[in-house]
């Protein structure tokens, strides 16, 4: 006999005792079948499901011995139990009787002899009882809750879970009072009184009624400034403001220090009179301007001398030594301008009922401005008194903040010959500008281009050199002399090739027809058509292809050494660069880093794309400070070829890759607010004894 043949012959045994379980009415009986059952369970210990079917009807056994010896209940009538399922009932009220046969015999005294020889009559007739439904729950869901366990009925779990939902609605609308009366205790005073002038109209042709006591409220951009009342320091400043409520009456003293600048004053309160300032304000690399203001009328002292003073645009007088008056101000907010001969400072009069002395604290060294013009030439480094400025000349000139005085300047560009020094006398709050010639060296050659479409690029012997701006030209320097292949391209046109010779100390220029692009066709699909050129030999060029196949193939590889910031010549406009690029470390292709960076001012301000093999990061370089924007998994070997997309604009930066195989990853961006990104530097990093091949880089402008 198989396993299967075992198994249903041992259930149909099963079955037969569960049913001569419900029909006996003899102990011993149940005794022989708990024996059987015993044996049964012996034989099939490993089967699992045998296992808990055995144990359903041994727990019927147990129950109809009790009931027999007269220790329980009835058991309920119940449909046979298959093998997987778990019948629970909820309990239920003693049945209702039907008829004259519907109660059960009376159990037999606990203390009577068992009946062993009589057989068992027949059952009696089930009662008839009406009984809620019972559920039925799978066993592999739910599993058989044990005897001894305590059962709670589902109207308790209702009234438990009704009190859980009703104690929290309390507890929530205990927490919304006690936070909205603690919003009411802590509301200002001054707060209240305007939020209730706002609800009325506005009157100005009477004086407003004020109860409030002085106050003093300062506004400075010298945020990191320590401010002190009669020689006490008060409260720390807030994003450079400060408020003193409730000053007391006398004479006081006020002084502001920071870093960059200090101002200081003298006050006098009266009773419930605005403060009064005593004398002429004092302030070092700061302007400094009060106003006293109450019942729409105020008094305007300034440390910047004799001012012409506008409000709303409107000119209402000059502030002298002794101040100036200001009438007819009202209960609304004004705009206030001083002008101290060739400086002009903004501020704003917020309107309060309080008695009010306003100071306004701005930030204004002594300091001026050299505009260094280079006559075009880009990337001429500036020397002042003999030291190198951290920055080069970009768009034909280069802007110094510098303190008052007088300085030697002189300026250099290899290829060129250095111009005569000039001394510059700088002013305050002016601009002083110096102006360089530059006349080509002997041994190079320049380029000049003009007329071209924004968003070309120029390329010399298939090595990138420019991209035209929104001007349309370019300068090229330090080219050497002899025959080279000029190349024009842009997405929208046909590359142009050209061969020209360049000698020794000639600006060589290329405007008309020598630079219009003829456009290519709109055929969806086709790469644009390009002229054959001349086969061109450089040590610094290899022919072929990139290996990101199916757009615009590369013509030439360009590898560029490392040295640290490699720029590109970029046309300072919103736009989309383009190219492939391959690391090289060593000059030998093995794993390394490709790294290239947009919005590089210096060597402390730029964003960095990493891409490592493993990972891609973006990072911002904050006065020296490293910030990680993004980095995310970009398992990319540096030395295969990448495509890379770097979009550049006014106030954002971000950029995205692709390889052979792969669609393209976003790598992130940076914003900034009040910044423009297409003012800076675009180009790669590569460390010493690094090489990163490049081709096909192109711009297009957005």
């Amino acid at each position: 006999m198989d396993r299967s043949q075992q198994t249903n012959s041992t259930r149909e045994a099963l079955r037969k005792i569960r049913q001569d379980t419900r029909q006996t009415r003899s102990l011993d009986t149940l005794r022989q079948q708990f024996e059987q059952l015993q044996n049964l369970r012996r034989q099939s210990m490993d089967d699992f499901d045998l296992q808990v079917m055995i144990g359903d009807i041994h727990q019927e056994i147990v129950d109809r011995a009790r009931y027999l010896r007269g220790d329980a209940p009835a058991p309920s009538p119940s449909a046979p139990k298959d093998d997987h399922s778990v019948i629970f009932q909820a309990p239920v009220s003693a049945p209702k009787e039907i008829g004259p046969l519907s109660a059960p015999p009376p159990a037999a005294p606990i203390a009577m002899p068992p009946v062993a020889s009589a057989p068992s009559p027949p059952p009696a007739p089930a009662p008839m009882t009406v009984t809620p439904p019972r559920p039925v729950v799978d066993r592999t869901d739910a599993a058989e809750i044990p005897p001894e366990v305590t059962r709670i009925d589902p109207k308790s779990w209702q009234t438990i879970v009704g009190l859980a939902v009703f104690l929290s609605v309390i507890a929530l609308a205990v927490a919304f009072y006690l936070i909205q009366t603690a919003r009411k205790l802590n509301f200002p005073d001054e707060n209240r009184a305007k939020t209730e002038q706002a609800g009325k109209p506005k009157d100005t042709s009477s004086p407003l009624a004020v109860s409030i006591s002085p106050t003093l409220r300062l506004y400075t951009d010298l945020t990191a400034g320590v401010v002190t009342v009669d020689g006490q320091a008060t409260r720390a400043l807030v994003d450079g403001e400060l408020m003193l409520d409730n000053l007391p009456a006398g004479q006081h003293s006020f002084k502001l220090t920071a870093p960059g600048g200090s101002a200081s004053f003298q006050f006098d309160v009266v009773g419930k009179n605005a403060p009064k300032v005593l004398g002429a304000p004092q302030a070092s690399n700061a302007l400094v301007v009060l106003v006293s203001q109450q019942d729409g009328h105020g008094q305007l002292v300034t440390s910047a001398g004799p001012s012409d003073v506008l409000v709303d645009g409107a000119m209402v007088g000059q502030a002298t030594a002794g101040g100036l008056e200001l009438v007819g101000l009202g209960s609304a907010d004004h705009d206030l301008k001083v002008v101290h001969e060739r400086d002009s400072q903004l501020f704003r009069m917020t309107y309060t009922p309080a008695p009010v002395l306003t100071v306004y604290v701005k930030s204004d060294p002594n300091t001026g401005i050299i505009q260094v013009v280079t006559a075009g030439e880009d990337g001429v480094e500036v020397y002042i008194d003999d030291v190198l400025f951290r920055r080069r000349s970009d768009h034909g000139q280069v802007r110094i903040s510098i303190r008052a005085g007088r300085y030697p300047i002189r300026v250099h560009k290899d290829g060129f010959t250095d111009p005569p020094m000039q001394w510059v006398e700088v002013k305050k709050a002016e601009v002083t500008q110096a102006q360089f010639e530059f006349s080509a060296a002997g041994g190079v050659a320049s380029l000049q281009i003009r007329g071209a479409a924004p968003g070309t690029t120029t390329y010399v012997d298939q090595n990138f050199v420019a991209a035209i701006g929104p001007d349309g030209a370019a300068k090229i320097s330090n080219i050497k002399p002899g025959e080279h292949i000029i190349e024009l391209r842009h997405e929208q046109a046909i590359t142009k090739r050209m061969q020209k010779t360049f000698k020794p100390g000639e600006v060589l220029t290329l405007a008309g027809a020598d630079v219009a692009l003829e456009k290519t066709s709109l055929d969806a699909g086709k790469p644009a058509a390009t002229v054959a050129s001349p086969a061109v030999t450089d040590d610094k060029t290899k022919p072929g292809t990139a290996p990101v196949g199916g757009e615009n193939q590369a013509e030439g590889v360009h590898v560029q050494k490392g040295g640290g910031f490699i720029p590109y010549d970029t046309p300072k406009a919103a736009g989309h660069y383009s190219f492939r690029t391959q690391g090289h470390v060593g000059g030998l292709l093995k794993k390394g880093k490709l790294q290239w960076y947009a919005a590089f001012q210096d060597n402390n301000n730029y964003v960095l794309f990493v891409l490592d093999g493993k990972h891609a990061e973006v990072r911002e370089v904050r006065h020296g400070k490293s910030i990680l924007w993004n980095r995310v998994a970009c398992p990319v070997d540096s030395a295969s070829w990448v495509q890379v997309d770097l979009t550049v604009k006014p106030g954002a930066v971000s950029s995205r890759i692709k390889t052979a195989g792969e669609g393209w990853t976003d790598l992130g961006s940076v914003a900034s607010i009040g910044r423009d990104f297409t003012q800076d530097k675009v180009g790669f990093y590569i460390p010493p004894n690094d090489e990163v091949a490049v081709s096909n880089f192109k711009f297009a402008s957005r």
